[in-house]
């Protein structure tokens, strides 16, 4: 990464710096996620010039897996309970994924990890949020609420985990394919919007017969469901938005494609339409070899 940065709809570019010997995985916030070339990590604010250390994430994933998937970790999911800032209590969850969703959730208190888990019921674990303060975590099909409290010497544990929702009765999906000719994937990520705690399952289909390993590299968006954790019952969660859902290609890590928006879009929930970031005419050039990620400035560029 350049330190290039788009507008949306506009398709305006902004540069800003960042380190020659480091590579932007990700954000939160106003902060961009870096991972230097000896493996250390740091989150850093590019208006304030903040940095916050991290630990050595990928060795944390390595030693969870007990080196048993080859490769290296590619999708690196941050999430912080508040503001971020630089004073010795915050407090950084990473959800650290490989091509094959192999997960490990990482708790910190910058530069130290203070606790890290595998799995949840046995099941991977898809995505992670703050809401109201507390841990979220959601796998293929359960929601999972993990309390963390200071332990010896004022380090934070996951102190307990409960599975809150003990199912996620999906609504039959709006796309249905009338052949045989896609293969279905599905991705679940969690969302905190107005108040709310919201599931997305983002729906892709992937052109049959695969003829390549890399067959992600070809799957397309169909569509999106939208479900609202209900937290005061024990229901299933339920599907009660309706809005946009602005998104790019976080799926297909380990193979991207040339161009670097290649399958992101604007799926608008009340027609089930999609439309392109940004017009069809604007030509976006691909610098190195990382997926783009969402930033979101706290002033204005």
């Amino acid at each position: 990464m350049d330190g290039t940065f788009l507008s949306f709809p506009s398709g305006e570019i902004h540069r800003m710096p960042v380190p020659d010997e480091a590579c932007c995985h990700g954000s939160i916030d106003n902060w961009l996620f870096l991972m230097n070339n000896d493996g250390w990590c740091s989150l850093m604010n590019p208006f304030s010039k903040a940095m916050l250390q991290l630990p050595k994430l990928a060795t944390i994933w390595h030693r969870e897996m007990r080196n048993a998937y080859p490769g290296n970790p590619l999708l690196y999911k941050l999430a912080v309970p508040s503001f971020l800032n630089v004073s010795p209590d915050s407090l950084v969850a990473v959800l650290i994924m490989d091509e094959e969703f192999h997960s490990a959730l990482c708790i910190c208190q910058p530069p130290i990890p203070t606790d890290t888990i595998r799995k949840l019921s046995d099941d991977n674990i898809h995505d992670v949020v703050f809401f109201n303060g507390k841990l979220y975590a959601i796998t293929s099909t359960k929601l999972f609420l993990l309390e963390i409290a200071d332990s010896h010497k004022r380090k934070s544990k996951i102190s307990s985990i409960k599975c809150i929702i003990g199912s996620v009765n999906y609504p039959r999906m709006a796309y249905q394919p009338t052949s045989n000719r896609y293969l279905k994937a599905c991705w679940n990520y969690l969302v905190e919007s107005g108040g709310r705690l919201l599931l997305v399952v983002r729906l892709a289909g992937i052109l049959l017969p695969l003829r390549e390993h890399n067959v992600l590299q070809h799957a397309r968006t169909l569509y999106f469901e939208v479900f609202e954790a209900d937290l005061t019952t024990d229901s299933c969660c339920r599907w009660r938005r309706e809005d946009c859902i602005y998104f790019t290609c976080d799926y297909a890590r380990a193979y991207p494609a040339p161009d670097p928006l290649h399958d992101s879009g604007v799926f608008n929930m009340r027609n089930g339409t999609i439309t392109p970031l940004l017009p069809e005419t604007t030509v976006v050039r691909r610098v190195g070899e990382r997926c783009p990620t969402w930033f979101f400035p706290s002033e204005a560029m």
